[in-house]
């Protein structure tokens, strides 16, 4: 009887890495997709096999060859992407299911992928925060400097605010100061939101926070929000107050990191 194990599709960044490790040190076997000029190359300590864009087909035989029943899906990546890039016969078949919905935003895309491998494939996608909880956000303060309560009364406005964006499909995060929500992500992401916040030196922010929140319609085993040191960084150049994150619902991809570095700068981590 061959060993079951847990497939992860590893996009770019350490969230894979992380994801492999504590799925090892849980005694359990893994089996990873890695993708040429996007996974970073420290997965190879993991079995893998490395594929280019598209090779759907191929991905599949091969998690399937190794006894996936689970897939993990994690890393950053242009979703599309995966599956346009000269697609084998599987990626075709995906490819006529995603066109039809093209126009529409990443939640959409996803479903359709995920409905996709666990009808046809019959791989059952899981979450990553069932492996990463370690870097998962919890309720309250992470830090030393707590929530003000200025920042307490936008809280409802950036709720709404994100919930608008989420439903629209076109982001998960936004910035709000003094009962002024400044500007919303789009797909381009939340860092390029606030380097696009930098560059305009909107006045209207004077304090704040930065809220990053699940899309209302999105699948949350796939694509939690996910902030790091540089998100943190900017906020302080920015001149806001700190982050305001969903309880089990947002990754800190280096969280003692950013918990130093907030603390240093006295900006706040909150949970909601």
């Amino acid at each position: 009887m061959s060993i079951e194990r847990i497939g992860i599709y590893a996009g770019k960044g350490v969230l894979p890495i992380k994801v492999a490790e504590n799925i090892v040190k849980s005694n359990k076997k893994v089996f990873i997709i890695a993708i040429k000029g996007l996974t970073d190359r420290n997965i190879e300590k993991f079995p893998h096999q490395w594929m280019r864009f598209g090779q759907i087909g191929l991905a599949m035989r091969l998690l399937k060859k190794n006894n996936c029943k689970k897939l993990v899906i994690i890393g950053g990546a242009k979703i599309p992407n995966f599956f346009f890039l000269f697609p084998d016969f599987f990626g075709l078949k995906l490819f006529y299911s995603l066109f039809m919905i093209r126009k529409k935003g990443d939640a959409e895309i996803i479903k359709t992928i995920i409905n996709y491998i666990e009808n046809k494939v019959k791989i059952k996608i899981v979450g990553a925060d069932n492996f990463l909880d370690d870097i998962l956000m919890i309720k309250g303060n992470l830090t030393n400097t707590g929530i003000k309560s200025s920042n307490i009364n936008d809280i409802d406005l950036a709720i709404k605010t994100c919930s608008e964006i989420g439903n629209s499909d076109s982001g998960q995060a936004c910035i709000v100061s003094n009962g002024k929500a400044i500007i919303t992500e789009d797909v381009n992401g939340t860092d390029f939101m606030l380097y696009k916040a930098l560059k305009e030196k909107n006045h209207e922010i004077s304090g704040g926070f930065l809220i990053k929140m699940v899309k209302p319609i999105q699948d949350n085993r796939v694509d939690l929000p996910t902030v790091g040191l540089n998100t943190l960084k900017l906020i302080n150049q920015l001149g806001l107050d700190g982050i305001v994150l969903e309880d089990k619902k947002a990754f800190l991809v280096d969280k003692d990191k950013m918990i130093e570095y907030a603390n240093q700068k006295n900006l706040f981590i909150y949970g909601i």
